[in-house]
């Protein structure tokens, strides 16, 4: 009925407030089969994720959150890009996307400048993201033609089947108005819509440890960090009757959900199979004795 495709975890530092266990055990009580880890700018839960979700029998999906570079001439303009790896081409294009950021940004603030995409995006399926994504943002300040043309600019990169428009319903004043902006624009270019919750914990109560950790994050009180806090606290795990609920005016961005999890098949845990480079070595020699002789030319020096 529904499959949550944008979930942050604790992997989300100072951010996500919830472990990997908690998302999926909460995921399967409520009903779910399939659950996509979306941390910000990095994998690093995502085999933990892969191999805790196997044992409930739940679809786990690869993916990310990461963070864009739009400012020019040295501003520090970002926004967000959801991205959710269809197969392995697209994890290890997903991986170089992530090793660029930090490229473009540097460790505290990664930030991926899109000169980097490749000419060629294979595997991968992009969300336009949540509020703080670029057509998203343009969308609430009123600006439709950039808005449009930035689509365009994605359905250009990632072609019009692999792009989707990402509808949030948190119940923050706004919410409504944008996604009625988003859902015209979608329908205008042809482009599929996706509902997701973009979930920081597993349950409401979490929300408390949520505003602690992005208080932390920029080292200020509670009372001096309302504009950085999440508005209230509806970012946690829905159940599928209560995203359709939510999304009962757009069940196509409900249904949208199920296809791209059928073709977000790719398994962490079976299907990365690393594949070592052919070296060249002397005539005569393998692989294995060449570095052995390298070996000891090394000891003896």
């Amino acid at each position: 009925m529904y499959a949550e495709l944008h979930c942050h975890s604790n992997y989300s530092f100072q951010e996500g407030a919830s472990s990997v266990e908690d998302l999926l055990v909460r995921a399967r009580d409520l009903g779910h089969r399939a659950l996509a880890l979306t941390d910000h700018d990095n994998l690093c839960g995502a085999m933990h994720f892969a191999q805790v979700a196997k044992t409930l029998d739940i679809q786990s999906i690869t993916g990310a959150e990461l963070t864009i570079k739009d400012g020019k001439d040295g501003s520090h303009l970002t926004s967000h890009l959801t991205f959710l790896a269809e197969n392995q081409e697209g994890y290890s294009q997903l991986s170089n996307l992530i090793s660029y950021s930090y490229v473009a940004g540097d460790r505290r603030n990664p930030a991926l400048d899109l000169k980097y995409l490749p000419d060629r995006v294979q595997g991968l399926v992009l969300l336009t993201g949540c509020r703080a994504g670029r057509v998203p943002s343009l969308l609430t300040e009123g600006r439709y033609a950039e808005a449009e043309t930035q689509l365009r600019q994605y359905l250009d990169w990632f072609g019009t089947d692999n792009v989707f428009v990402e509808l949030q319903q948190n119940l923050v004043q706004g919410d409504t108005q944008r996604n009625r902006r988003l859902i015209d624009l979608a329908r205008k270019l042809g482009v599929g819509t996706v509902a997701t919750n973009n979930v920081h914990y597993h349950v409401p109560e979490r929300h408390r440890l949520q505003d602690a950790l992005v208080s932390i994050k920029h080292n200020r009180s509670l009372e001096e960090t309302h504009k950085e806090r999440r508005a209230n606290n509806q970012f946690h795990l829905k159940s599928p009757e209560e995203m359709a609920a939510l999304f009962a005016r757009c069940p196509e961005a409900i249904k949208n959900t199920l296809r791209i999890a059928e073709r977000c098949s790719f398994d962490l845990t079976k299907d990365l199979a690393y594949r070592f480079p052919d070296y060249p070595v002397p005539e005569g020699a393998t692989p294995q004795s060449h570095l052995e002789d390298l070996c000891r030319q090394a000891a003896e020096r």
